[in-house]
């Protein structure tokens, strides 16, 4: 039984958490790209309580935020492509991982906004 065991740890720590690490820092970093554009969003379409120095136009500043997150969600995918790619598996599956990421991107972005309430 204690083989089993250590087999399964092996097993476990070499293939197992390696992976789990990579998808949850995609997740991760995906969840701030979007809360990145989100806050843009709401920035740029409602006029904020805050004053951001007096003589900056909200709409810009808020384009300018949303544009830093995405830019963050593009090399975040452009960073799970390649990571993708070298693994061997089908075609098929890798496009449809791609676009399983953008859809899940912009509903994490419709839903933020919704949450706040700039966005229905």
């Amino acid at each position: 039984m204690a083989e089993l065991r250590n087999r399964w740890l092996a097993f476990y720590t070499a293939n197992v958490e390696p992976f789990y690490k990579q998808v949850f820092s995609h997740i991760e970093k995906m969840i701030i790209g979007t809360l990145i554009v989100s806050a843009g969003a709401h920035v740029s379409s409602e006029e904020p309580a805050i004053q951001l120095f007096g003589y900056l136009r909200h709409g810009l500043i808020g384009r300018g935020v949303m544009l830093v997150g995405v830019v963050l969600l593009v090399l975040n995918f452009i960073d799970g492509l390649t990571k993708l790619a070298k693994v061997n598996w089908h075609l098929a599956l890798q496009v449809a991982m791609s676009i399983l990421y953008i859809a899940v991107s912009l509903r994490l972005i419709q839903l933020i906004l919704a949450f706040r309430g700039g966005g229905e």
